[in-house]
């Protein structure tokens, strides 16, 4: 017997050799249905963001930007600071005991909510109203203690705050951009209020001329539902934010 040579060995192997085609028409299949399911997610998605803005099946009040701080006394003569209201929804409005009739549709406004929150439980442990006088050489703790009685309201569930001229002015003109002027015994006020949320952002503003209850006990509505929402249901919130649903 004769071993076969090496080249004869060699040769005989690649000729048992066959090559695999790999057949192009599946690949090209499989890649069409990649980009068939890429449309369709991103049709979808453009589906889902059309339904969401026009139907908007959550509302969310805008994250304006954080309040600011302060530290102030209140119509005991208790130092209180934005901290020590955290946690529950803030209605805020800016006043002075002088103002009479120029302020009586506000402060009627006020009372309105003060009385639909105490009705339904909410007032005080889940929300406050807080009264910032500008007039800080009349509005003293207990002129502010006389005012809440004429209100016919209970503190702290409703609490009057004042300060320095000083710590007054970075407050409300600086931080919450609420204009102001005092001379002599006229005061000069763009009437406002705003709505702060338990975490310390700013959350509304409103004329408070014009302040209607009902929208703002609408919006105490949503920021707490917002507060109040399950882990689960975070992204619809965020999704809402992302576009801009927020009431009309």
């Amino acid at each position: 017997m004769h071993a076969p040579s090496p080249r004869t060995g060699a040769a005989s192997l690649q000729g048992s050799v066959h090559p695999v085609a790999v057949p192009r028409r599946t690949s090209a299949a499989w890649i069409k249905w990649v980009l068939y399911g890429v449309a369709a997610f991103f049709a979808a998605l453009v589906v889902l963001v059309l339904w969401f803005v026009i139907a908007r099946p959550v509302q969310v009040l805008p994250r304006i930007e954080p309040a600011p701080a302060f530290m102030l006394t209140d119509q005991d003569g208790r130092w209180v600071s934005d901290t020590d209201l955290r946690g529950r929804v803030l209605i805020i409005n800016f006043a002075h005991t002088r103002c009479g009739e120029r302020c009586a549709a506000m402060e009627r406004s006020m009372r309105a909510i003060y009385d639909t929150l105490r009705a339904d439980g909410r007032l005080g442990t889940q929300v406050r109203l807080v009264t910032i006088t500008v007039d800080a050489q009349s509005d003293t703790p207990p002129v502010l203690r006389a005012y809440a009685v004429r209100l016919g309201v209970e503190t702290p569930e409703w609490t009057f705050l004042t300060g320095s001229d000083r710590e007054l002015k970075q407050l409300i003109g600086g931080g919450y951009g609420v204009y102001y002027r005092i001379e002599g015994s006229d005061v000069e006020l763009d009437q406002r209020a705003v709505l702060v949320d338990g975490t310390g952002l700013l959350r509304a503003e409103y004329n408070g001329a014009r302040l209607d209850p009902a929208i703002v006990m609408r919006d105490i509505g949503l920021v707490e539902q917002e507060a109040n929402s399950s882990q689960a249901a975070r992204p619809i919130y965020e999704m809402a934010h992302l576009f801009v649903c927020y009431p009309r």
